[in-house]
């Protein structure tokens, strides 16, 4: 796959996660209140009102305080990698997957290695999007997904000589 069919494929991709966003389920608010503490809800909240384009600006800002209160909360960087890939702001997404890798000792979002490797090769950096498709390949469990990456790393360490 050359450079401009990984871009295609990366543009593609992130059509499909906005439409997956904005169709994905939601529970009620009441639903949330009942099995949420009180910082999911505060980001829940947030991230509603980017979604659902109330005041997107406002849900941002929400979660920016937040991460000024503690930097390490890895929901909130997601959500924040997922927005910036939705509003094409490549290299902030790029800083936000790093840091949901980061602080993700669970391993709650293996995507992340997967988007920042995207977010690498469309900022011409494929040599450091090797790794962490090699590393998201060991988490996802999809066959069709795997052979995908598998033929992307292949693609990617033929065009650089890797």
């Amino acid at each position: 796959m050359s450079h401009r069919g990984i871009q295609i494929a990366l543009v593609f991709g992130a059509l499909l996660l906005l439409i997956g966003l904005i169709l994905a389920p939601r529970l009620p608010m009441e639903k949330r209140v009942a099995e949420a503490n009180p910082l999911a809800l505060q980001i829940n909240e947030a991230v509603d009102l980017v979604q659902n384009g109330e005041n997107p600006m406002q849900g941002i800002m929400m979660l920016r305080e937040i991460l000024a209160q503690d930097s390490t909360q890895v929901d909130v960087h997601w959500h924040l990698a997922q927005f910036s890939i939705t509003s094409r702001q490549i290299s902030n997404a790029e800083m936000r997957f790093a840091k949901v890798i980061q602080y993700d000792s669970e391993v709650k979002y293996p995507t992340a290695y997967f988007w920042l490797a995207q977010t690498k090769m469309q900022l011409g950096k494929d040599q450091e999007a090797v790794p962490l498709l090699t590393e998201y390949l060991k988490y996802e469990r999809d066959t069709v997904v795997i052979n995908g990456v598998k033929r992307m790393l292949n693609q990617l360490k033929v065009d650089n000589n890797i």
